[in-house]
This record gives structure tokens, C-alpha cells and sequence, in this order.
């Protein structure tokens, strides 16, 4: 058996089911062994889309995403898509390799500096021995660090004869033990003196399966709560519940946060985003919970820093609280069910656009409507998202995916496309500015040639959003960020798939009967206005 057949198997002995890649000297030889043993080859247009496949995967799976490229510019091309993965602490194993060894090669390049520049992790097969020992580390280092981890297979080694191997060695999960007591009292001192507390959920708790303990300490303390934007519907339907925090709150929300006295954080750290710049932090005293210490204090100070998994000590906590016969105030709570009865979708904003455009906001508002309630929402970012994310709803947090920890634009069809394969069976919507698409297109034909039911809402302001308001902020010239695109749904059909332009909210009526049997992707060109600014 040689390298290649070895790595081959090692990664189907490690449940490793599909992979995203796109073929060069450097991995064909394994990538074909692998299709060729039952594995999935899912291959793209551009190796920064097959990074950014396995990191919307990841996120949809909860799993290791895995990604295959080969040396050099390969490599280079995949570094925007290993940083976004890198900063949302996805877990992502990249397999790529070393030139030929020679020194005068034209693709060579320092891998490990690579890795090191994107801030992910770096490992190298070092003989033909120690593949299976080498790949194993990888993997245990990519569910212990919470991040990315590249492999660098060289290319000198893969045809070479492989060492007799046992079997591999599956990375386990973290350990979740009791929290410190002497912190666990300090925390629950200034919870228990709290008059207005809110309950908040990151990411963090949705990894930790922490539902039912955060709203069982909620009830205990008779508070409202609320996540993130990337704990999004954690607490859906729940009375009581703000939806998400920050700037991204609907109005009665708002004026909740405004008035808390107390935020207990579970896995969710504060930032500049679901802080409003720490102005909704003011006046309040921040309870943190986390499993990774780095996080404490990480934008804003906290009073009190609990280090330990989310569902741990939110169990902790309302055992404590029942042992003590703590007594909530229920007035609080009361105001808040109330004031949240009165809030409905599509108040609290006028619609503004002017003819043969869709306020961004309304068009969110009629998506969820129109689209069925089981599905999985894949976000790029842009100035589109502070009108969709509010309004667009998903059944539970593990069907939201925002492509946007690093703040590049464009790569959230690639998200899309592995969130897709991670879903067969459920719709697949991904919300993308024009910019943002056009950036990455070549992708959707991925799509098209793995007939996956993607929806495709392109948000078409003709123009550089963001950049178009900040230039009319600063007194320049706005025009300057518009852009000529072609006409995108005869450029969906040119590739392959489908598509219909929008521009009157109820053009999106007929993706009701679209989406009922929709066997590749359909591209949705929602025409916006691009002076209308909803922030």
C-alpha cells in the first residue's frame, strides 16, 4: 500500500465522509483513492470555495469539515476562507503538501507560515511512518484548539510505500467539570441582586446543548431572554424571549436591554456589535460564563467570570438558587411579555423604495413567510444584513450560518454550498449582496453539478453598499460605488440553474411552488433601492 491509498483510508477510518477540493499534483492521487473507497468528492470551482464548503459544513454538521487543495497558489488562494474559518473557530482540517524538493521550484511556498499567517494550526506528515500518527494530531488539535488546522502532506511522500498502520485514534470531546464554587457564589452575589436581569445565550451555549438549563434558570430568576445573532432562535417561541441582542433588536427589545440592570452571558462574549460599541453595556453589572478563558474580558470588563460549560453551570446555578429559596421579582418579567405581546413583524420601520425596488426589509419579512418554516439560512455579509437577519427565521440556531467572522465579503455561497451538501434533505437559502455573489460566482455551477437545493437571494442594490452610504456621509460623490453588473438571472441560467428577478414584495410569492421541488440551485435577484439605507 502506498501514501496515498493509506491517507485515503485513514480518512474514512475517521468518519471523514465527504470532501471538498479541487484536484492538483499535489492531492489527485488520494482524492481519487478516496472517491474510489466510498467517499464523497464534492469538487469546485476555486480553492478558496473549498475551504469555505468545508467551514459552512462544519457549522451546519458540528463535525470536522475537511478541505483538499494542492501547493502553492492553491494555498494562496484559500487564505481569505481559512481566515474566516479561523476567526469563527471552525473546525476545518485543510490537506494540501510541500512543492517537489527542490528549491528553485516556482510554486514553492512556506506552508507553516501560511498557517501561522492565517492564525491556524500546523502539522506535517514526516515520513511515510508516521501519516497515520501525523493526521491523527491534526485532528485531535482541531477539536481541542477550536480552529483549523493545515496538514502538509508533502508531494515526495505520496507515492511512497506506507508503513504497516493500526488503528486511528478519534479525537475526544472536551471535559465539562464542576464550576469553582467560590466563583459560582461570587456570580450568583450579583445575580441574586439584580432587579432587572436578562438571561443572554451565545454560540457558546448552543455548542454546549444549554437550552433547557438556560431557561430553567431563567424561570428561577423570572428573566427575559435572549443570544446572539449566531445563537439565533435558541429560545424561539419561548414568552419572554427578546430574540436577539444589540443593535439587531426589534424596537420593544430595545427598550428592554436599555433597562436591564444585570446581563448573564452564557458562551456569548461581548462585542462591538451586540453592544452597540458597549453603550448597552452601561450601567449594568455582566455575569460571564464561558469554557475558554480567553474570552473573559475579552472587549468589555465583566464583574464576574465563571469559567466552564454553559449547560454545567446553568444547572449549577439554578440548584444553588433553589437550595437558597431565592424568590425572584416577577414584576419585571410581567413588563416584559407585555411590551413584547404589542411587537410585530414589520413595525417599528417604514418601507422605503422607490419604484421597481423591494425595501430589504420587507422582502426578509415575505421570505419568511413564503419559504418553509424547515430550513437552513446561510448569510454573506453587507449592508444588506442589518435589514434580513432580524426577519428571516430559522427553526433552531444550528440552521443559521453567518459567513462573516473575518468581514470579507463574497464568501458565503461557498457556506451555502456546504451547508447544502451537509442538508440534503432540507432548502437551503442563502442571502448574499451583489457584490458579495459576484465576487465568487463560479461557485454556483458547484451547486448546479451537485443538484442541490439551494435558494440564492441576491440582494441587488447595484453597488457597493456600505461604501455607498460612507461616501455620501463624507460628502462625496455616492455614485461612485455604483456598479454595472449583468443581468444575473440569464447569468444563473447560462450556468445552469434558474432564477427570477424581484422588484415588488410579492414576486416572491411564487418561490412557494419553486422551492416544493427545487433540484438544483435558483437564483432570486431582489432589486433594491441603493439610497435607501435601513441602519
Amino acid at each position: 500500500m502506498r501514501v496515498h491509498q493509506q491517507l485515503a483510508d485513514a480518512l474514512l477510518d475517521h468518519g471523514v465522509d465527504t470532501v471538498f477540493g479541487l484536484m492538483g499534483d499535489a492531492n489527485m492521487l488520494y482524492l481519487c483513492d478516496y472517491v474510489e473507497r466510498g467517499g464523497r468528492f464534492v469538487p469546485v470551482a476555486h480553492e478558496g470555495g473549498a475551504v469555505g464548503m468545508a467551514d459552512g459544513w462544519s457549522r451546519t454538521t458540528g463535525r470536522v469539515g475537511v478541505a483538499s487543495v494542492t501547493h502553492g497558489p492553491a494555498v494562496t488562494n484559500a487564505v481569505t476562507s481559512l481566515v474566516e474559518a479561523v476567526r469563527n473557530r471552525s473546525r476545518v482540517l485543510v490537506l494540501t503538501g510541500d512543492t517537489p524538493a527542490e528549491p528553485t521550484h516556482f510554486q514553492r511556498l512556506d506552508l507553516a507560515a501560511v498557517a501561522t499567517l492565517a492564525g491556524a494550526g500546523y502539522e506535517k506528515v514526516h515520513r511515510p511512518g508516521s501519516l497515520l500518527r501525523d493526521l491523527d494530531r491534526a485532528l485531535r488539535r482541531i477539536v481541542a484548539e477550536d480552529r483549523p488546522i493545515l496538514l502538509d502532506l508533502p508531494i515526495g511522500l505520496v507515492r511512497k510505500e506506507a508503513a504497516p498502520g493500526g488503528p486511528v485514534s478519534r479525537p475526544l470531546p472536551r471535559a465539562a467539570g464542576a464550576p469553582d464554587q467560590e466563583r459560582l457564589d461570587a456570580a450568583l452575589r450579583v445575580i441574586t441582586g439584580a432587579r432587572r436581569p436578562i438571561v443572554l445565550a451565545g454560540r457558546g451555549a448552543v455548542a454546549a446543548g444549554a437550552r433547557e438549563a438556560l431557561i430553567a434558570l431563567a424561570e428561577k430568576l423570572a428573566a427575559p431572554t435572549a443570544t446572539t445573532l449566531l445563537a439565533k432562535e435558541l429560545f424561539r417561541d419561548r414568552p419572554g424571549d427578546l430574540g436577539i441582542f444589540g443593535g439587531l433588536a426589534h424596537e420593544a427589545a430595545a427598550e428592554v436591554v436599555e433597562e436591564a440592570d444585570c446581563v448573564i452571558a452564557f458562551g456569548a462574549r461581548p462585542d462591538a456589535f451586540n453592544s452597540a460599541n458597549g453603550r448597552l453595556l452601561r450601567g449594568k453589572r455582566i455575569v460571564q460564563v464561558d469554557s475558554d478563558p480567553a474570552a473573559f474580558g475579552w472587549f468589555a470588563p465583566v464583574d464576574e467570570a465563571v469559567p466552564g460549560d454553559a449547560a454545567t453551570v446553568a444547572t449549577a446555578m439554578g440548584e444553588a438558587l433553589w437550595v437558597a429559596g431565592h424568590k425572584p421579582r416577577q414584576d419585571w418579567l410581567e413588563t416584559v411579555r407585555e411590551r413584547l405581546a404589542g411587537q410585530r413583524a414589520g413595525t417599528g420601520f417604514r418601507a422605503a423604495s422607490r419604484a421597481g425596488t423591494v425595501d430589504v426589509r420587507t422582502a426578509a419579512i415575505r421570505l419568511d413567510e413564503v419559504l418553509p418554516r424547515e430550513r437552513v439560512v446561510v448569510s454573506d455579509i453587507g449592508r444588506f444584513a442589518m435589514g434580513v437577519w432580524p426577519h428571516l427565521r430559522v427553526p433552531r440556531p444550528g440552521n443559521f450560518v453567518c459567513m462573516g467572522a473575518f468581514g470579507a465579503i463574497g464568501l458565503g455561497l461557498a457556506g451555502a454550498v456546504g451547508a447544502a451538501v451537509a442538508r440534503p434533505g432540507e432548502l437551503t437559502v442563502l442571502v448574499v449582496g451583489d457584490g458579495g455573489f459576484m465576487m465568487n460566482a463560479a461557485e454556483f455551477t458547484t451547486a448546479v453539478r451537485q443538484r442541490l437545493p439551494l435558494l440564492v437571494v441576491v440582494l441587488d442594490d447595484g453597488a457597493y453598499g456600505a461604501e455607498h452610504v460612507k461616501l455620501r456621509h463624507f460628502g462625496a460623490d455616492p455614485g461612485h460605488s455604483l456598479t454595472a453588473w449583468p443581468d444575473l438571472v440569464p447569468l444563473a441560467e447560462a450556468m445552469g440553474g434558474r432564477g427570477t428577478t424581484v422588484r415588488r414584495p410579492e414576486d416572491l410569492d411564487a418561490l412557494r411552488e419553486v422551492v416544493r421541488s427545487l433540484d438544483g440551485p435558483f437564483l432570486v435577484d431582489v432589486k433594491l433601492d441603493p439610497d435607501v439605507d435601513v441602519v
